[in-house]
């Protein structure tokens, strides 16, 4: 089998894979984890706080998406499709939300965008 044909085929696991890493780093080190997308305000507590809630989502979903391609397999779209429809969300709040520092925009936008795509091409090959 070859390597792309191997990597398209797992694709549903490797987005829960890295949906569940992006969470447990938010979970255990938010300021950290959110300097790409905070910058000098990731160390804000109300930034940690939200990095938090994010990454327990992220686990959620990633993390389940991950389990249901090992045991479930009938939950994989479903999980698939809920995590394309945070990340469409996710992508138009850094599109949208207005005085976002231009940093923090690209970087969420292609972040999150960035997964949409994964998420669908991981549906479509189901």
């Amino acid at each position: 089998m070859a390597i792309g044909t191997t990597l398209v085929r797992r694709l549903p696991e490797i987005v829960g894979l890295g949906r569940a890493a992006i969470g447990i780093a938010h979970m255990i080190a938010p300021t950290r984890a959110n300097e790409l997308l905070a910058g000098p305000d990731a160390a804000v507590a109300t930034t940690r706080a939200a990095a938090r809630t994010f990454g327990i989502r992220e686990i959620y979903i990633g993390g389940g998406l991950y389990a249901a391609t090992r045991y479930a397999p009938k939950l994989v779209r479903p999980l698939l499709r809920a995590g394309v429809a945070v990340d469409v969300w996710d992508t138009g709040a850094f599109a949208l939300t207005a005085y976002l520092p231009q940093r923090t925009r690209v970087a969420g936008c292609a972040i999150a965008g960035g997964f949409v795509v994964a998420g669908v091409l991981a549906d479509i090959q189901l």
